[in-house]
């Protein structure tokens, strides 16, 4: 979250998150999930996850890659 917050302190219009959940425990990774879901309202975000659970609401446009061959 701390990280997070620096990041949003020069108010940036695009704010890309490469893998934010890694290595936060479920209580946590709900807690950023949510925080993330809020910040849709104000800054556009490109968020990368191997896990769907993980797409916070509001993301509306996925870019689903596969490896197949």
């Amino acid at each position: 979250m701390t990280l997070l917050a620096r990041a949003l302190v020069k108010e940036p219009d695009l704010l890309v998150l490469d893998e934010p959940c890694q290595g936060l425990d479920a209580a946590h990774r709900t807690r950023l999930i949510r925080t993330v879901a809020a910040l849709l309202r104000h800054t556009t975000v490109i968020y990368v996850t191997h896990r769907r659970d993980e797409i916070p609401t509001g993301i509306n446009r996925v870019l689903r890659l596969s490896l197949e061959g």
